[in-house]
């Protein structure tokens, strides 16, 4: 078995594929954006708990006191030191733990966990120094300050970048006994395990996102297809019903259509032969409707081998052929309907001899296809009173009613 590859319209093809992979990736990409959203969203809920049970270890007195540093003593800072380092052991995701003070808009550190020889912890840390200040980049600055005067607890909204990779920072206001704000603590998470784990997601979304595009080409392709067969099947069945089932010739409406498009063209003569068999009746009623038939085929059969490649030819009635030749003039119409009229004398095979007349039409300039069929129908009546089995030309002896 052969199988004929069927092309198809890449328009078609790249179309279906580009609403295909949009729908999909709508699909695919909004619900694992939206996941990302909401683990980053639990990422920074886990950051506010765990820098506000670290505000409520430090004890607001002994911190109030440290913020005048006039009351500074080693002993005061290890003992306002000591409940946070326990903390900070304890909790192995954090990676700096420490407190500040805010001076009219600027921020200096008061304590640092790291600075404590007691802190357990697997990070390489630098302590800040008391009273050392803080210096925000420009790219994160915002209102924290504020907020975290109000009462607030306050977490970076996405990740922050310093000297020693990214983190995620909760701060949450520190409350001394009589409920006075006194500084505010801060958790600086390292984000190297979230960042791998987003990693693994992200690389499962590219690996989505590769699958959508290899499936909505399978669906641009199989839409192109499907598309190339309806209307494969929309022009065979056109075509069948524009053509004669017995001699695959145009039908007599196929032939209009074919005949008005050919007839625009004022700058050149057309002509319009009509064929008819003569005495078809008699072969059908001596000889049967199958020698009939066969002396249609016949006649088909010539006018395609004589015709040229441009012309129509149509079967428009029972024994009725119709030849619309354009560029043609008197004499090269003559010489058509001849050769149709000389092979047909001819016997062929066993299909006897027959005869036809020919009326022809010379049409100079535009013309419409009612008043073309009409002047070589008088013609082929002509030629069938003088005697049939020849042609006539319209005109030479005829005039228009």
């Amino acid at each position: 078995m052969v199988f004929r590859r069927r092309p198809f319209q890449p328009g078609v093809f790249l179309a279906a594929a580009g609403i295909a992979a949009l729908i999909m990736v709508t699909i695919v990409a909004v619900p694992q954006w939206l996941a990302q959203r909401a683990r980053l969203d639990v990422l920074r809920l886990h950051v506010a708990e765990v820098a506000q049970l670290a505000a409520s270890t430090v004890d607001g007195d002994l911190h109030r006191q440290l913020l005048d540093p006039a009351n500074y003593s080693p002993e005061l800072h290890d003992r306002a030191l000591e409940p946070l380092v326990r903390f900070h052991s304890a909790i192995p995701d954090a990676f700096y733990v420490y407190t500040m003070v805010d001076r009219q808009g600027e921020t200096f550190f008061v304590l640092d966990t790291s600075a404590s020889p007691a802190l357990t912890t697997h990070h390489k840390l630098r302590a800040s120094a008391y009273m050392e200040r803080f210096r925000l980049r420009a790219e994160y600055t915002s209102d924290w300050l504020l907020q975290l005067s109000s009462g607030q607890t306050w977490v970076t909204p996405t990740f922050q970048l310093d000297d020693y990779g990214y983190f995620l920072t909760g701060h949450a206001p520190i409350r001394d006994g009589q409920g006075r704000y006194s500084g505010f603590v801060g958790v600086d998470f390292d984000l190297g395990y979230y960042l791998a784990q987003e990693k693994r997601f992200r690389n499962i979304g590219i690996g989505s996102l590769a699958a959508v595009a290899l499936v909505a080409l399978l669906i641009g392709f199989l839409v192109a297809r499907y598309h190339f067969d309806l209307q494969h099947q929309m022009r065979r069945h056109y075509d069948s019903s524009i053509r004669d089932e017995l001699t695959g010739l145009l039908n007599r409406r196929g032939a209009l259509d074919a005949v008005s498009r050919m007839l625009t063209d004022p700058h050149s003569a057309h002509a319009a032969l009509l064929v008819d068999i003569d005495g078809l009746k008699s072969i059908n009623d001596t000889r049967g409707h199958a020698a009939g038939d066969a002396a249609i085929t016949r006649l088909a059969a010539t006018i395609r081998a004589t015709v040229r490649g441009d012309d129509i030819a149509a079967r428009i009635g029972g024994d009725e052929f119709l030849i619309v030749a354009p560029r043609c003039n008197e004499q090269a119409a003559a010489k058509i309907a001849a050769q149709v009229i000389n092979d047909l004398t001819i016997p062929a095979g066993n299909e006897p001899a027959c005869s036809v007349s020919v009326g022809i039409s010379i049409e100079t300039g535009t013309a419409d296809f009612d008043g073309m069929y009409r002047r070589a129908d008088e013609a082929l009546y002509r030629a069938k009173a003088e005697g049939k089995n020849r042609s006539v030309v319209y005109g030479r002896d005829n005039r228009e009613a």
